[in-house]
């Protein structure tokens, strides 16, 4: 389930959501992805999968999980250059910065193909609205635009970042859900 940001009671049920709204992807879960193309691309055994997906998620992500989320993943998605950035940083203690330069070269082979669509998000046009200008002071350019990309298209944000539930205001036309809530079974 989806709670609106508007009301915080209703539930809505996550497929219902998926098919009337793009989905603007954040930081962790564009990694979580990208790092699962890229061990697919390598055909990766089991053993350093798990290694790789619980170094990014912090905890296992099984087997159905990553399946679901490739599912969704072949839908509209969308997502910032700051995102792009962040992602390709590649944390320096991160397992996959000893192989940085073939996880940077698939991972463009996926962003430039036709499954993520890089939306422009200049900052001239976040900072003419003062909401927005808000959150760039408070959580950064990276997230305000992407909060910012998710308004303008009515999308539906998937991130694990939890503290991005509180950016929200009452004129907000998108839909916020944490990655992992998003792929739990329905009940």
């Amino acid at each position: 389930h989806t709670r609106y940001w508007r009301d915080w009671s209703s539930d809505v049920c996550s497929s219902d959501l998926v098919e009337k709204r793009p989905i603007v992807i954040d930081t962790s879960p564009l990694l979580t992805y990208l790092a699962i193309r890229y061990l697919d691309s390598k055909d990766a055994p089991k053993a350093r999968r798990d290694q790789v997906i619980t170094e990014i998620r912090g905890k296992t992500f099984a087997a159905t999980e990553q399946e679901r989320f490739l599912e969704l993943m072949k839908q509209r998605t969308f997502t910032t250059a700051h995102v792009i950035s962040e992602v390709l940083k590649l944390r320096e203690k991160s397992v996959l910065s000893l192989e940085k330069e073939d996880f940077r070269r698939n991972s463009l082979d996926v962003l430039t193909g036709d499954t993520i669509s890089e939306i422009p998000c200049p900052i001239m046009e976040v900072c003419q609205e003062e909401d927005f200008r808000q959150l760039i002071c408070r959580y950064g350019l990276t997230d305000a635009g992407l909060i910012f990309v998710a308004d303008k298209n009515r999308a539906l944000v998937l991130t694990d970042d939890g503290r991005l539930f509180s950016s929200y205001s009452e004129n907000s036309g998108y839909v916020i859900e944490l990655l992992d809530n998003y792929l739990q079974e329905p009940a």
